[in-house]
């Protein structure tokens, strides 16, 4: 009897946390089930005190191509598609996911697979992965956050312009507009991001949690607040000690 796979899956590599979308045969289209698997999977990492930095990565021949629009007008509605962004904000939770995350990119990131991508801390990506936001070539938005995250990483000219056209860029112009963290050989790409999120949180998982939440924070208050913030946290931590 043949097993089937999760569409998403989770595995650990010491304390980093390896999510992989795993719907190869669709490029890893992202779909109700694969949102729903995620969504899930965050929220377990979120809870789990051994785990402390997060890899994102695509089985087969790329990361993600996107929504797959083959579900895309028949389920569920465009009324019931709000309802359910209301009741599991998936994007929100990798926002604010309180742990150091990193997406690792090949083949291809495309709309909301980009745009995923975005809402994590790091991108690491092989020299000749392809990114684009196309939504606006199909006369939609980016759906995940895309026009709020771009202009967060990219000068605004830079970031109109890939949204507006929805060209195709290879990761190393991605490298360029300050959208990618930095590139890797795709054959030690995931291994190199998985010793590079376990540097990061080396020394103490606590405060690279404490600083992940100040940064992901500090676009929402005004300097004023983010300062008082970081002071309460600073002090908070010298209690706990």
């Amino acid at each position: 009897m043949s097993v089937i796979e999760p569409v998403v899956k989770l595995e650990k590599n010491g304390q980093i946390a390896v999510i992989t979308l795993n719907r190869p045969e669709k490029l890893n289209a992202f779909n109700v089930e694969m949102r729903d698997q995620l969504y899930e999977i965050i929220l377990m990492i979120k809870d789990d005190p051994t785990v402390y930095a997060v890899v994102i990565c695509g089985a087969g021949k790329g990361f993600c191509a996107g929504a797959d629009l083959t579900e895309f007008g028949t389920r569920p509605t465009v009324i019931e598609k709000r309802r359910i962004r209301l009741q599991r904000d998936l994007w929100e939770e990798i926002r604010r996911l309180p742990k150091p995350i990193a997406a690792v990119l090949h083949g291809f990131a495309v709309g909301s697979g980009l745009e995923m991508s975005m809402l994590c801390d790091f991108r690491f990506a092989a020299p000749d992965t392809i990114l684009s936001l196309p939504e606006a070539k199909l006369g939609m938005l980016p759906a995940a956050g895309g026009t709020q995250s771009l202009p967060r990483l990219m000068p605004q000219g830079l970031s109109l312009e890939f949204a507006f056209n929805g060209n195709r860029i290879t990761a190393v112009e991605g490298y360029k507009k300050k959208l990618i963290s930095k590139i890797i050989n795709s054959e030690v790409l995931l291994e190199t991001a998985i010793h590079y999120m376990k540097k990061v949180v080396a020394k103490n998982a606590k405060s690279s949690a404490m600083i992940k939440s100040l940064v992901a924070d500090s676009m929402d208050v005004s300097l004023q607040q983010g300062i008082l913030r970081e002071k309460i946290l600073v002090e908070r931590s010298w209690l706990m000690k």
